[in-house]
């Protein structure tokens, strides 16, 4: 009769077939219903987000300060901090991790390895070459629906009018997103999926980070970013090249604001593109000495277990307990197309 050993070479335990079969059999059953609650803590988590910001939305809009909010930038932009990211996604993510907190198996809540600022550098450089990809990507798509006969839109803010409304831009949208987002996403979400394996968990947590943006051109963007961003993280076992990425992605937008306020909008195009520029030299730079220093050679991939789930069956076990929020996402994302 044939025996196998599922603990390694020197252990003393052993399971004949029929034994090994069951034992991995109920490993892949564990992990079943383990996916299944996860998703549905994180569909909580979602629900969580849109009922925080909802009540928040309320009590400003039956409040005096609704018409300040209207017709003033600085407000909208401090109003930003508060009800997207300080309240409504730092709450509900960091309680996700505390529940699900055995799912790092001791690993940091924030990874920071140490890389050093060369290869931060190259990491960032590439991930911003990357998400001047994405633009191109998502433009493209704008274009597909324009011949079909779609807009495609986003919510318009007040544009900055004073050097305050300036300052509270680049926090509100630079700073803020960068820090509070990649904690909620590449370091709660990503940390309590990875122990089901590194591209599962960079896939799904990008898909919930672009529905969580509210709109069909936004999710397309911010998913190809939370692809870039969840796999520099996880190969990096840093989220710091991921928190600069994001906040030089959005400061892209600030800039060519700013740059229209001081100046015109000829300008604001002139400055964003000459920084696309350097920012597209620089991620093939970037490249090269990450390829030179061989940052992207595999791991060996370790040997499949038996009956082990694939990654289509994963998702399949998330998606019972994020079926109701994608369903309300999406239909707020749908409020975004509208025939031209």
């Amino acid at each position: 009769m044939d025996y196998y050993n599922p603990n390694g070479n020197n252990a003393q335990q052993y399971y004949a077939n029929a034994q090994w079969e069951a034992y991995y059999r109920l490993k892949r059953d564990e992990e079943r219903r383990s996916l299944i609650t996860t998703g549905v803590l994180f569909g909580a988590a979602i629900i969580s987000y849109l009922i925080i910001q909802t009540i928040i939305v309320a009590v400003l809009m039956y409040s005096p300060f609704y018409e300040k909010y209207q017709n003033s930038a600085v407000f909208q932009n401090c109003f930003n901090v508060l009800a997207v990211h300080m309240s409504s996604m730092l709450v509900p993510f960091g309680l996700l991790a505390l529940i699900k907190k055995k799912s790092f198996e001791g690993k940091p809540l924030v990874p920071l390895k140490k890389l050093g600022f060369v290869k931060t550098a190259a990491w960032v450089s590439l991930g911003m070459g990357c998400c001047l990809a994405a633009n191109f990507v998502t433009n493209f798509v704008i274009i597909l629906f324009r011949q079909g006969g779609y807009e495609l839109s986003q919510p318009e803010m007040l544009k900055t009018d004073s050097p305050l409304a300036c300052i509270t831009l680049i926090v509100a949208t630079a700073i803020v997103p960068a820090i509070f987002e990649e904690f909620a996403f590449r370091c709660c979400a990503l940390g309590v999926l990875r122990r089901y394996g590194k591209g599962f968990s960079v896939v799904a947590v990008s898909i919930v980070f672009g529905l969580i943006h509210g709109n069909l051109i936004q999710f397309i963007f911010a998913f190809i970013i939370g692809l870039i961003l969840g796999y520099i993280t996880v190969h990096t076992d840093s989220v710091l090249p991921a928190m600069l990425i994001h906040g030089f992605n959005n400061g892209l937008s600030v800039i060519q604001e700013i740059a229209e306020y001081l100046g015109s909008a000829e300008a604001g195009e002139l400055i964003t593109g000459a920084i696309f520029f350097v920012w597209g030299a620089l991620a093939v730079i970037g490249l090269i000495y990450l390829c030179i220093k061989k940052q992207f050679k595999r791991e060996s991939k370790p040997v499949s277990e038996p009956f082990a789930l694939s990654f289509g069956a994963k998702l399949l076990c998330l998606l019972p307990g994020l079926a109701l929020p994608i369903i309300i996402l999406i239909i707020l994302t749908m409020q975004f197309v509208k025939p031209i």
